[in-house]
Order: structure tokens, then sequence, then C-alpha cells
């Protein structure tokens, strides 16, 4: 927990045992105490003598001293921070200190607050003339949960002239990047302190942010805008990032903002050199060079901006994480905006693999709906770009069959060219209205962000994942997602086609009032099953290669006609000629419709522009566009197929068909990516696996967790039933801990929530369990009181000592407690009647512990001789310990009699 006297950190563990100390001294002396402190903050002298006098023998020498230290360091620190008196007040307690005492400590600080302020004041450094200044900036590489982090650090040496001293000195200190951008604030405020200034040779020349020796991406360190647009200019696709040099988030983005420039060169051998094309060119901008064009042009208030320009347009901002995949893949979605359906299984396929779809239908012949068809496209391209997570996906129906299918599905709307639909899933598709005098790109685009609903089965991403230093799934993001829903199913996968599978069950449970519902499931599962049988679950390399190879073969002789019909008229790749050779081989694995589909992706990645492309064939196809680079990479990415598949249930899940309807609670269900945001699975206790689903509840404080290997279709349903029907058990969280070990030392046994229940409840044990939690500052000081009861009854074989830390490790509510510390006795052979030690009655001290444990676990109701005799060994044993303290032993006596 964090406290504002120490600077927004954690208290320190020496502050919080003398906070213990100081709470034995009686408020009135407390108070005195702190004036001689404050005194002795003031004039920089401490009476050492009248403190002794001051608290008596309450202290040895050494404890007193530090506690003084402590007084000065919360008095100090307090008012270095502005804390206010009350907030003072409410900290202290907090700690543990009493609230007399810490009432009185906060009296002395606010009646001296202002002499404290001056004396603070007076006693900062100050720099009488500043002489020669060195400065660097490294990159220092640190760790967090999710991956590794380049963070730069400034290191300056300032020399300066003391005038007091009359003698020359220099200070050396190191800065993160936002220390050092309010320093530069202070700087550029002030005239006599020209750091930055080049006329007086102190700024460091721009160094190349891109280092990487595969000259990758080209680097404009110097902020230099004039090359960059005539590189936009002169190139159909340009990707430029606008970065500082010092900034974390522009640092974390450069490795995969070169993997993904490396996804799109072309490397072509020309003689004794190697040629290389970018068909998508990458660039690079300083835009935060002190004398750059790029700064003096644009006033960005953050770093990195990236866009992606598109000739004859404008440019299409990025918002997605520092991951090259996910950069791919918004190039891919500007490049291909529309989707060109050509069939009616593409169609159908189509419409089931996202929940929510824009459909077009335009006559290219006349002048009206083509200009109609390319406000269409913008509008797809605006969406993308605001939303390119989980976007509504565009698309054109270029075959009449299609439209036909269309009005047989829904007979109740009219579907006449040129049209507009918002299709969803779970509703009736929408028409766009007024489409002669109401269509414009942004009407378009308003009209679809108000009428879509949230997806029922998306991907969860986490929120500010752009800006953040450390993007990563987090309760803000959980929160966010459990708006509107009182239970959460979140699977932990990387396998995409996963999202299709959860779909299938989710219509399956709650399509009772989905048109054509039965249609939507059998089309998923067709999809679903496809993506796997088409493709065989041991692909190794040596399979991989013969498959590019086979798609390289076949993609390098397609002419202008067959392009044509293999990218608009949906032709297979069989009617290529195949060489004897190359027939046994290839055309047994291209007849597979997937991979089929996956070849003339490379070649097809084309966005509807006009009439033009769509209805006539191209002339001048670029028969470069074969990427033999780019092709091994695609298929080492999108072909890698996932080992593991939801397998369906022996048994039937009939009774389990719109269940979702007839219940009164709401389910939502989410994927996260558990390649990318590993930490997730991590922090509920998901271990060294790839895969596992989680069902969270947010009213009752309960998640509840599906293993890897019981994930069925099967065990899917009978989890959402049983946790809707409250017959499931739950799950709880609990970090690891190396201290689990059970062991009888000197030590408390420290428990978790796997062996919470083992140790507790054995039933030959009497147990006592301390409730605790790190940042709680009294649980710190009863430790040695427990260890010293530990000691009393270490001959005692039948009673052991634990704890838990109860935020970290989850126990079922009955078992949880809810203030620190808490102190619970389990009696062998009693378990069900736990006894809670009173503290609202007694305090924590060696003797109330002893004495609570006796009288409760051994000495019973009506005492006999026989209680007391030797054959008692127990008891005998601990009469005959040396380190028992007689004085106490008659005051438990007289206590109970």
């Amino acid at each position: 927990m964090r406290f504002r006297f120490c600077g927004g950190e954690d208290c320190a563990d020496w502050l919080l045992a003398e906070i213990f100390t100081l709470s034995k001294l009686s408020s009135v002396k407390l108070k005195a105490l702190c004036q001689q402190v404050m005194q002795a903050i003031l004039t920089d002298t401490l009476n050492f003598s009248e403190v002794q006098k001051l608290v008596g023998d309450k202290f040895e020498s050494g404890n007193l001293k530090a506690s003084v230290r402590a007084l000065q360091y919360i008095l100090t620190m307090s008012a270095k921070h502005s804390v206010d008196g009350q907030s003072l007040l409410n900290e202290l307690t907090q700690l543990g200190l009493p609230k007399e005492h810490a009432s009185a400590l906060v009296k002395v600080y606010d009646e001296s607050f202002e002499k404290l302020i001056a004396k603070l004041r007076s006693s900062v450094m100050r720099l009488t003339k500043l002489g020669d200044i060195q400065w660097n900036l490294l990159d220092v590489k640190t760790t967090n949960n999710l991956h590794d982090m380049h963070l730069p650090v400034v290191t300056m040496n300032l020399n300066y002239n003391d005038n007091l001293e009359n003698q020359s000195k220099s200070i050396s200190f190191a800065m993160n990047a936002e220390q050092f951008a309010v320093l530069f604030a202070v700087i550029r405020s002030t005239k006599t302190f020209r750091l930055f200034s080049s006329d007086a040779g102190t700024y460091k020349e721009p160094r190349p942010f891109f280092t990487s020796s595969k000259q990758l991406i080209d680097d404009y360190f110097d902020g230099n805008l004039a090359p960059v647009s005539r590189t936009i200019n002169s190139h159909t696709f340009v990707f430029v990032m606008y970065y500082a040099n010092f900034c974390g988030i522009s640092r974390r983005m450069r490795d995969p903002y070169e993997k993904a420039a490396a996804f799109y060169r072309e490397r072509t051998p020309n003689g004794n050199v190697t040629l290389d094309k970018f068909h998508v060119k990458f660039i690079a901008v300083d835009c935060f060079h002190y004398n750059g064009q790029c700064r003096k042009t644009y006033k960005l208030n953050y770093f990195p901006h990236m866009f992606l320009y598109v000739k004859g347009t404008r440019g299409y901002q990025y918002f997605g994480p520092a991951i090259a995949s996910n950069i791919i893949e918004f190039i891919e979605k500007i490049r291909m905006p529309v989707i060109r359906l050509t069939d009616v299984n593409d169609f159908l396929d189509f419409i089931v693999q996202y929940e929510s779809t824009v459909l077009a239908s335009f006559d290219f012949s006349n002048d009206l709906q083509r200009q109609q068809s390319s406000l269409y496209v913008q509008a797809a391209l605006k969406h993308i770009e605001y939303d390119n997570e989980h976007p509504v996906r565009f698309a054109i129906i270029l075959n009449q069959s299609i439209t036909d299918e269309l009005s047989r599905l829904y007979v109740n709307n009219t579907f006449q060219t040129p049209f507009v639909v918002l299709h969803q899933l779970h509703t009736e598709p929408q028409m766009f209205p007024n489409m002669t005098n109401n269509f414009t790109m942004e009407n378009l685009y308003q009209w679809i962000i108000n009428e879509e609903t949230e997806a029922h089965v998306g991907w969860l991403i986490p929120r500010n994942r752009y800006y953040s230093h450390s993007p990563s799934i987090d309760k803000a993001t959980v929160t966010d997602a459990l708006t509107d829903y009182d239970n959460l199913l979140l699977f932990f996968t990387s396998n995409r086609f996963d999202e299709i599978k959860l779909r299938q069950i989710y219509f399956y449970l709650s399509s009772c009032n989905v048109t054509h519902s039965s249609r939507w499931l059998e089309q998923l599962e067709r999809l679903y099953n496809d993506s796997f049988a088409d493709l065989p679950d041991n692909l190794n390399k040596t399979q991989l290669h013969r498959l590019s190879s086979c798609c390289h073969y076949a993609l390098s002789q397609i002419s202008t006609d067959d392009l044509y019909n293999i990218c608009l008229l949906n032709y297979p790749l069989s009617i290529l000629n195949f060489s004897n050779k190359h027939a046994n081989v290839c055309l047994p694995i291209l007849k597979i419709k997937s991979v089929e589909k996956l070849c003339v992706e490379l070649y097809c990645q084309q966005w509807l522009r006009n009439s033009s492309l769509t209805h006539e064939k191209s002339s001048n196809t670029n028969r470069d566009a074969v990427l033999d680079k780019r092709r091994d990479k695609f298929y080492e990415q999108i072909l890698k197929i996932q080992p593991k598949k939801i397998l369906e249930g022996n048994s039937s899940t009939q009774e389990y068909r719109n269940f979702l309807c007839g219940i009164n609670s709401t389910w939502a269900i989410r994927l996260v990516n558990s390649r990318h945001y590993p930490n997730f699975g991590q922090n509920i206790g998901i271990m060294n696996t790839s895969r596992a689903i989680i069902v969270l509840q947010p009213k009752n404080e309960q998640h509840y967790i599906l293993n890897d290997t019981h994930i069925t279709t099967e065990n899917i349903y009978k989890l959402i039933y049983e946790i809707s029907q409250n017959v499931r058990s739950r799950s709880y969280t609990s970090i690891p801990n190396d201290e689990a070990v059970i062991n009888h030392s000197n030590k408390l046994i420290e428990l978790t929530t796997d062996t919470f229940h083992p140790v507790v409840f054995d039933s030959t044990k009497h147990v006592l369990v301390v409730y605790y939690t790190k940042w709680c500052g009294f649980c710190q000081s009863i430790w040695p009181v427990l260890y010293q009861t530990k000691k009393f009854f270490e001959n005692f074989s039948d009673l052991i000592f634990t704890r838990i830390q109860a935020d970290k490790h989850d126990l079922p509510w009955h078992l949880t407690a809810y203030h620190y510390p808490t102190m619970i006795l389990f009696p062998a052979k009693k378990k069900n009647h736990s006894i809670v030690f009173p503290t609202s009655t007694e305090s924590i001290t060696s003797v109330s512990l002893i004495k609570f444990l006796l009288y409760h676990l051994y000495i019973p109701d009506t005492p006999n001789d026989h209680w007391c005799q030797s054959s008692n060994n127990s008891f005998h044993s601990m009469l005959s310990s040396t380190y028992v303290d007689f004085s106490q032993i008659s005051y438990l006596v007289k206590s109970f009699s």
C-alpha cells in the first residue's frame, strides 16, 4: 500500500517497527518527544539527555535513537510532500499507531508546519554559477511480466562554481524519460540556462533510431520531411512512424515495426547482388529533434504517431499494440477493406465468421452507384482505422445468386441493387435508408456505429493498450467487459479458430429468437471443422516447404486471364497446366479448398476502387507480386496449425439447447490471446498452459476455471449450465509460494489456498491460523508475540501455528477474514467450532494468547487432580520448561480461578 508521507511508496519495514515501539509511550510523552525532535530539525541540534529523561527507562539508547530518527523522517517527509494534517493522521493510524498518539504527533506537525517548510527550503541545493555540462542517453533493458522493454535513461554531470566556498564542484545524477521532460520544460523557460542551444554546442548530434544492419526502414533521424513527402507521392502504400528517441513506447514499437517491414520485403537475386523491393514502404521520422522540420511542422503531444498512407488518399492512423502481427493485419485490412463475394458458400462463411457484417451491392455501369461504391470503401477504411481490433467487416456482392440467397433467407425484406445492409446474426438485417439522397461516407459510417450491437463473442483487448508502458489484460479491461453482463466467460487461447467454435456454442445456448439459427449452427460447425480437417495436425517443416513450393509454382504461371478468373470469378487453381513432375505432388495439395484460398490470397490482395477493376480484365497486372520472402513468412505465421482443437463430447448436448433463453442472467464470451498476454493467466492461477476457460461472476466475487485437458464442447455446456444453476464449485486464486512447505521450525507454517484445507482440517491437530497482509502495519508487530507463544507451547505436539496472506490466497467465504490481523483457532475433532481471538476486548500479548489457547484447549471445564499430575505429559513438560516465566503462570492461574 502506498502512503503520501512516504512519497507515494510503501512504508519501510524499519519504520513499521519503530511505529510499534512508539506506541508503547503514552500520548503525552510522545507529544513531548515530537516537540523535541521538531526543535532539533529547526535548530540542527538535539539535546539527547533531555530526550532520555523524557522517556525514562522505556527505551534503550539504541532503540531511542532509532525512534527519534523515525519521528524526524515522518515530520520532514510529510512537509516535503505537502501532506495535510488530516491525511497524515489517517495514514499513521492505518500503520498501527494509536489514534491518540497520531493526533499528538499531527498537532506538533501542524503547529510548526510553516517553520518546517522554511527550514527545508533553506537547505535545498543551490547552484551559484554553472560551468560545464556533460550528458548522455543510455538504453537500459528491463523486463516485466509481459516482455522485455528498452527504457531510456539520461545521465547528467553539472560542473559549477560555488562562490560561497570559492571552489569548483560537480553533481552527477540520472533521470528517466518523464523526469527529463520536466527538467526540459523548466530549462526552456530559463533564459540564462541554455542547455539545448545549438550555438552553445551542448546538444548532441541526432543519431539513428533504427540501427539494424538489415536496412528495412528509411530512418530520417534529423526530422526532415521532404524525402517523406516524395516517398508518399511515389509509392502506393507507405507506413510512417513519427517517433521520439527518448520515448519508451517508441522504443517498444521499434522491433515489431522492423518485423512488419521484413514481412513486406521481396529479395530478388540479380547477378552477384540481391535487390530489395518493398510492397509497403516503411519510414521513420524523429519528430522530437530540436531543429527538425517535423517538430516545427507538427505539434505532437505523444509518441509514436503511426500512419499508413495510401497513394491518392489520406493517411490512416494505427492505434494497435506494439505487436508485429497486429501491424501486418492492420495493413492488410487497409489494402483490402472490402471483401469480394462471388460464391454463395463464401457468402455464408463470411456472415457467420463475423457477428456483424455490412453487405452492399452496386451496379458499376451506373455512374452514381459507382461513386457510391467509392464512398462505401471510404467508410470501411474509416471503420478499420478507429476500431482495428474487432471492426465490422465490409463486403461487396458480385454475383446475383448471393442476392437471391439473401432474399430467401429474409423473406420480409426486399434486396434490390443498390443496397447496403447491416447483417447481425442475432437480429434481423437492417437496410441503410434513402440510398439516393442520404448516401455519404460520414452518414454511412455513423449509421453503422449507431446500429451495431456489441458482439457476444469476441477478443478481449487491453484498455489504453497503445499509450500504456506495459499493455496487459488488467482489472480495468475485465471490468469494462463485465459492464452489461452477469457472467463473463474468458477463453485463454492463441488459436484464432476457437472464436468460431465459441460463437457456435453461444448460439446453441441462446438462439431461441434468432432467425435461421439451425442453419447458422451448421455453417459454423462446418467452417470450424474445415479449418482443421483440411490441414494435417502433424504438418512438419518438410510438408510446409512442399506446400509453399506448390503455391509458388502455381502462382508463378498465372496469366492475366487466370488472374481475372481466379480472383474475381472464383475459378479453382486446378485449371492451370502442371507438368507431370509437379502434378503428382501439387494437385492433391491444391485441391484442398482452404489451402487454395491461402495461395491465391497472396495474389488477390487488391482492394476495390472502381468498376474497371471489377469487370474488366487488368492489362497491367504486376507479375512480380509473387513474393518469395513474404510467401515463406506468410506460411510460417498463417499456416502454422494449432495442435489442439475443441473436441466434441460423447454424450448428447440436446438438453442444453437454448438453455440461456430461460434464465435470468446474461453471458458474454471473450477470448484472450495467451501468446500476447500470458501474464493474465498467471495472475489468476493458470500456469504452464496455452488454453483454459475462466468464468467470472462479479456479483458473487467468484471465478471458475476449466483446465486445458477438460476443454470439450460438452464440458463447456456443462460448465455454463452448472454455474447458472449455482451447483458448480468455485475456483480459488493462489499465488505460488516457495515457503508453503509444511515444517515445524521456529517460524509459522505459511499456508496457501491449496495447503489450507489439509493442514487446518487435520483432525489430530489443534491449529491456530493468523490472517495477515503485507500492507497491514499492525500485522508486522505481532510476529514476536506469536514466536514467543509458539516457544511456550513447543512441547505440545498436537498444537501448530500457521499463517496465511489473505489478500493473495482465496478461501471459501466461511473461512475468509475481512479484518487484519485475525487469529482463528481450529480445535482438533471440533473443526466446525472454530474460535476467533477477541481482539476487541483483549490486546495481542503473549500472556493473553497463552491464556486463550490454554482455556480453549488444555484446561477442562471441571479441572481435577489428575489434570495437574505428572501423567499429563504435555502440561508437565510445559511447566518444566526453562523458558516459562512463573510470574506469568501465576497470573494465568489467578485469571482462571
